[in-house]
């Protein structure tokens, strides 16, 4: 409904709750208040009062989800990303995942705990060849693993025990060996040493004359040498520093190719004392 507000009586009182005073060109004019006053009501067309419940009732939202999110609201749902859904790992497995940057399981797998899995894991920065052990456990990979391992071959952790100056009473002990070590062809000099062997083989040098210097004199030590003359060509000969002689004369060393002279010594803690089985061939 409309009214055009020069068709609107003029206005004699405004003071009536249900006028309207309106001025047109300075004439007040009067209009009755259902003209402008709203309609309140929850039907269509009706203005919905401040009090009205429906103002403070929770209301769902409706419609399509998108984003990460699918199905319809009030009850959306995460989007899959395709991992299967169970239990990762194990007694003999552990879970490896692969996470995106919304912080979501993109990819799931259950690897074996085996020596080789564990190399690929960075377990190699437990040191050098350690990775290489752990995957083929052998001897000579443990050598390698060590980083105290002395010698070649398989695993040694030391050169020998250690055993500070022992006594031992009346031990029997069958099948010995005693160190040995050849120490090559000598020339003019010669120093014989005990500290890794006692059994020591060496051979003369041609129509050289060699001295042997002896080890440091010890009560109670003991040494055999082996003394070979060339095999052919010219011999050679031998003399021993600090070693006293049967009879007080040193033994003349077997002049003959191929052959060798023992000579076992003994000392006092002053002296050296030696004997000779000679002209043995070899």
């Amino acid at each position: 409904m409309s009214i055009k507000i020069s068709n609107l009586p003029a206005a004699v009182a405004v003071n009536n709750e249900d006028l309207v005073p309106i001025v047109q060109n300075g004439t007040t004019k009067k209009a009755t208040a259902v003209l402008i006053r709203p309609t309140f009501g929850t039907a269509a067309g009706t203005t919905c009062e401040g009090n009205d419940v429906r103002l403070s009732d929770p209301r769902n939202p409706k419609g399509p989800a998108s984003g990460d999110l699918t199905a319809e609201y009030p009850g959306p749902a995460l989007t899959t990303t395709g991992v299967v859904a169970l239990t990762y790992g194990g007694a003999a497995q552990v879970g490896q995942f692969t996470v995106d940057a919304k912080g979501r399981i993109t990819s799931a797998a259950s690897v074996a705990i085996t020596p080789a899995a564990i190399g690929a894991l960075s377990l190699s920065s437990l040191g050098s060849n350690v990775s290489t052990f752990l995957a083929t456990p052998s001897s000579a990979n443990l050598a390698a693993a060590l980083t105290d391992e002395t010698g070649t071959g398989a695993a040694v952790f030391a050169s020998g025990p250690t055993i500070a100056t022992p006594t031992i009473s009346t031990p029997t002990i069958n099948g010995y060996i005693e160190g040995n070590s050849d120490i090559g062809v000598v020339g003019a000099s010669a120093t014989l040493s005990i500290a890794s062997s006692t059994v020591i083989t060496a051979t003369l040098t041609s129509g050289t004359a060699t001295t042997f210097t002896m080890p440091a004199a010890a009560a109670g030590k003991a040494f055999t040498l082996y003394l070979k003359q060339p095999a052919s060509g010219a011999v050679g000969s031998a003399v021993f520093t600090n070693v006293k002689w049967p009879n007080g004369g040193a033994p003349v060393v077997t002049e003959l190719n191929g052959v060798l002279d023992i000579f076992p010594f003994i000392s006092d803690g002053v002296n050296w004392y030696g004997s000779s089985l000679q002209n043995f061939a070899y």
